[in-house]
């Protein structure tokens, strides 16, 4: 990896009983028993995979065993990597939905991932009145029917990887986070507290129908690119 970059990491979380086996080795003692604590067994099985890959892909770049990695979270509950008890310079965000995992990797940077399956259950006029800004929630409504659902769910990952990238709980107020509808994904306006928008960049992630995703660093000059089964495809953030 390149220090001015980030890797993607998109991987499916169904796993054969080997290969559940494996990973639950792999877990520490705190994350066996969180692990213990799903009621669901598709739920328990996710968690696992994902925390078991994390800790395999992380394992790559810090040249430790995954079993060994240890890692700290911040006050919000963001994690890091930790070694000899200081946060180690390889830094990662993590998220999930249903059967699809997506991580970011890179070297001193503050970076947050969002990925959302699309779920025709939710309520999203709700989530919308609640966690839209009114310019957002005004051009949502503005669009026909079969457009809704696309744009509900690229505001609503932006969002989300921002608060992740700056480890900042949902209390932050996800509607002070305001997005372009149209044209070049960007931050029109961010809590002040974290700089200026033009600081933080955000890019949507075509992962297909019915699936959407984003990615939020503070930096503008940064290379993406994904590690999907061996395969890279470079893209310059501009």
């Amino acid at each position: 990896m390149m220090r001015q970059s980030v890797d993607l990491w998109l991987e499916d979380l169904s796993l054969s009983n080997a290969e559940y086996q494996h990973y639950w080795r792999l877990l520490d003692h705190q994350e066996q028993a969180k692990a213990l604590r799903f009621f669901q067994e598709k739920h328990r099985c996710q968690y696992v995979s994902s925390h078991g890959k994390l800790r395999t892909i992380l394992a790559s770049y810090t040249d430790t065993p995954p079993e060994q990695l240890c890692f700290a979270v911040e006050e919000f509950g963001k994690p890091y990597l930790v070694v000899d008890g200081k946060a180690h310079s390889v830094t990662f965000n993590l998220s999930h939905s249903d059967n699809k995992m997506l991580l970011a990797v890179s070297y001193q940077c503050e970076i947050g991932v969002d990925i959302e399956v699309w779920n025709s259950k939710i309520d999203r006029h709700l989530i919308a009145n609640n966690c839209f800004a009114k310019t957002e929630r005004l051009f949502w409504q503005s669009l026909l029917d079969h457009k809704q659902d696309a744009v509900f769910y690229q505001f609503w990952t932006r969002k989300e990887s921002f608060i992740k990238a700056v480890g900042a709980g949902i209390s932050l107020g996800v509607e002070q986070v305001i997005s372009s509808g149209q044209g070049k994904a960007r931050f029109l306006s961010i809590p002040s507290i974290y700089g200026v928008a033009a600081d933080w960049q955000v890019v949507d992630l075509q992962l297909g129908n019915g699936v959407s995703a984003a990615l939020t660093l503070k930096n503008t000059d940064f290379v993406w690119q994904w590690r999907v089964m061996g395969e890279k495809e470079d893209n310059r953030l501009r």
